[in-house]
């Protein structure tokens, strides 16, 4: 026959789930101040009363003197029913059903936490009122009717008392009234909160509230605003009327008296550095960026390895310098060693006790002691992990001190091959501070007792307010620290090509780089053509050099290739960008280098006959423009800009001419000379010299082609002609001549027309080229907005000015093949100043000379731009 046992709830249930199962004051405050986060409050205020003097030592039970803690919020409050049915059904929780209520997520899902009242005193009168009941109902709790040795007693037996109170019965108590909501009135605390401090006579001199003030600190970590709830909608207040005077005598970090806010990370961002990552995409995926001191390092987005156990994460970590812990100091009041490490929020709240100070839940400090220089430890960084969890994968254990070590918490924390969400996080922003930083060290920074005492000195200074952030220094500039981060950049993002999403590295940091190393590579090309001149380099040296190139162009192909593995967003592709271009450059150094070998090696062999020389030079100059034109058109491969010159690119075309004329002519003089054996080695180097220099000049515009869109360029748009002159004369004016100087006035006049900007700088380099053939050191460009529709350009220089044979009749340079003979001999095409004149009517505009010395000692030209 079948017979049924049942379970029995022994009275002394209470005390496991009450006072002995929450073994810490905060945390049982905590737990009921999360059930009124679950009712729907918006405002909860914990008061302490009776806490000076009380006669809870002299009272069996309690009197209108025994100490008090009051717990009261305004949320949706209970009827008899709720009380009976939920508050005093042991391990229920409408939470469970429902981790969503009143548009929040619930905090609290055991059942249990209402217990925590035991914890706090020996007995509870609970008040409680809703918005559809003008009456509040009383319910009043000895608890040591429950703490009694009797194997039959059940806790269903004991019987409570309830009562309802009109609004002034509820008055009478002290209370003011309320519309909705519970308040706990616990009485007679089981701690103490307060001690007197007596001097040596024993007299009471003041009170130690030390605890109210870790009982603030305590509530401010334990409040997520960002996760939990909007801003201002739910505040904790802590009221001790007994002890303003001693609150106010606190430092303004210190006082306990008021709203509890938790702002430690809002500012902390701009003195350290910070990763930060989270899940998107549904949990599919996961994105972490990388801050240094305000400015993004890098973003990386990539599919999440964790899924689905990490699906709705947040990750913040701050790694704190020597400087950035005394920042921290000054902000918090708190040394933050003293305030903890990482600490895991979950729908809002935080779990305690992990980041508490000597905590190592993430094994942080067990791993750093194997590797002191290589691993952050607790007390390198501060941060938070966030996790909203709607689905109780990750379970807080009943005595509300962790979280159960199930398999969502080891991909959230597991140390074993760096193999969690958390170690994937914390090793990207290790390698960034130990491998790129160096640890961003102070100058101070040393096992030297004198060098420690002056950072402390210094770390004084910061808590005080008078040292500023800009002052600080470092161990190293940070250009240095900048050029090995982009060395490294790859290792220290650490990603699978095949797992990343989408890839950003600060534009910047890549070009600063590049244009670093451009300027020390151009830097010692011209110093090498110097030395070259001065007959201060051998054959010896110059295979050096050359070697030191291939390594360059290597590194550059290397690091072209590490990045084409990732898809980057369109500010690191233009970046990357740079990287080619800067190759293209070495590339032409190690051909120009390559001819200089060669031009050594023919310099050494002059009994050679006149003629044979000769030839090879000019061979050589011609097999210097076929390549050039090889380059370019790689170029505009690799910008993806396949095109034909059209009659448009004439004009760039005559422009680029005018500087290949003075090669043309340079060379056929050294022929002269060397066909007539009249020459000198110096004079020769010296003439080879200027054309080296004319060839680069030809080289830097026809770069200016490869690197602009010339199709784009041709054709007509929208542009402020006086802003386009000045940034194109800024930009290209010195490959005119080294020694020219441009000026401008009135540069912040605006002018908006529809033109073709490719055709407006063939306009500027003849007037430029023209201006350099008579003699000019300076040009200056005058902007004179005659009304909306009109801009008048006045275009002078310094040189000789036009010559007395068109001055009265200066209508013919703009004629087709007139040309005058400038001073060096050499005169131009005839068509420059025709094809200026015909490129301005097409946009309806025109130029005339308007004489010489009106602006500067030269000629002046006068350009009007109609925008009709």
């Amino acid at each position: 026959m079948e017979n049924f046992l049942h379970f029995k709830t022994n009275v002394q249930l209470k005390s496991i789930i009450g006072k002995d199962l929450i073994n810490d004051d905060n945390i049982a405050i905590l737990e009921l101040v999360k059930n009124s986060f679950d009712a729907d409050a918006k405002k909860v205020t914990v008061s302490y009363i009776n806490q000076k003097y009380n006669d809870d030592e002299n009272v069996e039970q309690f009197s209108s003197k025994t100490s008090r803690l009051i717990i009261q919020d305004n949320g949706i409050g209970m009827d008899i029913d709720d009380v009976q049915n939920k508050w005093l059904n042991i391990a229920y929780s409408s939470k469970k059903l429902n981790k969503t209520q009143h548009k929040r997520r619930m905090a609290g899902a055991k059942g249990v936490g209402r217990f925590s009242c035991d914890r706090l005193g020996e007995y509870l009168n609970l008040y409680t009122r809703t918005t559809k009941d003008p009456l509040y109902y009383k319910l009043t709790i000895d608890w040591k009717l429950f703490e009694v040795e009797d194997e039959g007693k059940q806790i269903q037996s004991v019987p409570l008392k309830y009562e309802t109170l009109t609004q002034n019965e509820f008055n009478l108590l002290g209370f003011k009234n309320f519309k909705h909501g519970v308040l706990l009135e616990i009485i007679k605390l089981r701690s103490k909160w307060v001690y007197p401090i007596y001097d040596k006579n024993k007299n009471l001199i003041s009170w130690d509230v030390s605890k109210f003030v870790d009982l603030k600190k305590y509530l401010e970590k334990l409040i997520n605003p960002h996760q939990a709830f909007e801003i201002n909608d739910f505040g904790i207040f802590i009221d001790t009327p007994e002890f303003i005077q001693e609150n106010l005598s606190k430092s303004v970090h210190e006082r306990f008296i008021g709203k509890v806010e938790n702002r430690i990370f809002d500012t902390l961002e701009f003195k350290s550095t910070v990763i930060e990552s989270k899940t998107v995409d549904n949990g599919k995926a996961i994105l972490t960026e990388l801050k240094d001191k305000g400015e993004t390092v890098y973003w990386i987005k990539e599919k999440n390895s964790f899924y689905p156990q990490i699906k709705d994460t947040k990750l913040s970590m701050y790694f704190l310098n020597s400087y950035a812990k005394a920042f921290f100091t000054k902000q918090t009041g708190i040394q933050s060693v003293n305030y903890g490490s990482i600490f895991l929020f979950i729908n809002g709240f935080r779990i305690p006790p992990y980041g508490d100070v000597g905590n190592d839940w993430l094994a942080l400090d067990q791993r750093k002691a194997q590797g002191t220089r290589r691993y952050l430890g607790s007390r390198d960084i501060i941060g938070q992990i966030e996790i909203t969890d709607e689905d109780n994968d990750f379970q807080i254990i009943s005595s509300r001190e962790g979280i159960v070590n199930n398999e969502n918490f080891r991909k959230l924390t597991s140390s074993e091959r760096n193999d969690s969400y958390f170690y994937k996080t914390l090793r990207r922003l290790e390698r960034y501070v130990v491998e790129g930083l160096n640890w961003d060290s102070s100058i101070y920074d040393s096992q030297d007792k004198e060098e420690s005492t002056k950072l402390k000195e210094v770390e004084s200074k910061i808590i005080s307010g008078s040292l500023r952030e800009e002052d600080l220094q470092y161990r190293e500039d940070e250009r240095t620290k900048k050029s090995r981060v982009y060395a490294t950049i790859h290792t220290l993002i650490a990603a699978k090509a095949s797992e990343v999403l989408e890839l950003y590295i600060n534009e910047n940091l890549i070009i600063q780089k590049i244009e670093e190393e451009r300027e020390i590579s151009e830097r010692e090309f011209n110093q090498l053509i110097d030395d070259f001149a001065k007959k201060k380099i051998d054959g010896e040296i110059l295979s050096k050099i050359l070697h030191k190139k291939a390594q360059e162009n290597e590194e550059l192909e290397k690091q072209l290739k590490e990045f084409s593995k990732y898809t980057t967003n369109d500010a690191t592709s233009k970046a990357i960008l740079e990287i080619q271009l800067y190759k293209n450059t070495i590339e032409k150094q190690t051909f120009l280098i390559k001819d200089l070998q060669n031009q050594l090696l023919e310099l050494k062999n002059q009994k050679e006959s006149a003629e044979n020389s000769a030839n090879t030079l000019k061979n050589k100059i011609i097999k210097a423009e076929s390549d050039l034109d090889i380059e370019k058109e790689k170029n505009l491969y690799l910008l993806a800009t396949r095109r034909t010159l059209s009659p448009d690119a004439d004009g760039l075309i005559h422009t680029i001419k005018i500087n290949n004329i003075e090669v043309r002519d340079g060379i056929e003089n050294i022929i002269d000379n060397l066909t007539e054996n009249d020459f000198e080695i110096h004079s020769l180097i010296e003439k080879l010299g200027f054309l080296k220099v004319c060839a680069e000049r030809s080289l830097k515009m026809a770069e200016f082609v490869t690197r602009a869109d010339l199709k784009e360029d041709i054709e007509k748009k929208d542009v402020d002609v006086v802003k386009y002159i000045v940034e194109y004369v800024s930009l290209y004016g010195n490959t005119f001549s080294d020694s020219l100087s441009f000026s401008f006035l009135n540069e912040n006049e605006k002018l908006i027309k529809n033109i073709s900007v490719l055709n407006m700088s063939i306009v500027l380099d003849n007037l430029i080229s023209n201006s350099v053939k008579w003699n000019a050191k300076n040009i200056q460009i005058e902007f004179i907005k005659t009304n909306e529709k009109q801009l008048v350009i006045y275009f002078s220089d310094d040189g000789i000015g036009l010559s007395k044979n068109f001055t009265n009749n200066s209508k013919q340079i703009f004629e087709l093949s007139v040309r005058d003979i400038p001073p060096a001999g050499a005169s131009g095409s005839g068509i420059g100043l025709y094809y200026t004149k015909n490129l301005l009517s097409e946009i309806n505009s025109d130029i005339e000379f308007s004489g010489n010395g009106l602006k500067l000692s030269g000629a002046t030209f006068k350009i009007i731009i109609n925008t009709i």
